[in-house]
């Protein structure tokens, strides 16, 4: 593989993760908005329905931030060989 393959390939996988990090971002708005749906409509349930549903809510929220900046490190490691 020649140098102008190999950078070819670190943009291709650059911008592939920077669209895993928007659909991230996507799925994180929408799952926020689940968790205020779920507070304002299922609030003081008799059996904590609401709150076992918003903490696994927030559960996935944390993880996708998370997997999101693992994403963006990887992101500014490949820009950096790109420089190279």
């Amino acid at each position: 593989m020649s140098l102008r393959q190999t950078i070819g390939q670190v943009a291709a996988i650059e911008r592939a993760i920077q669209g895993q990090i928007q659909l991230i971002a996507d799925f994180r708005r929408s799952n926020q908005d689940n968790m205020n749906l779920v507070t304002t409509e299922l609030e003081g349930s008799q059996k904590s329905y609401d709150r076992i549903l918003v903490s696994r809510l927030h559960r996935v929220d944390d993880a996708l931030s998370h997997s999101a900046e693992a994403l963006k490190r990887a992101s500014d490691a490949l820009g950096r060989v790109q420089s190279i």
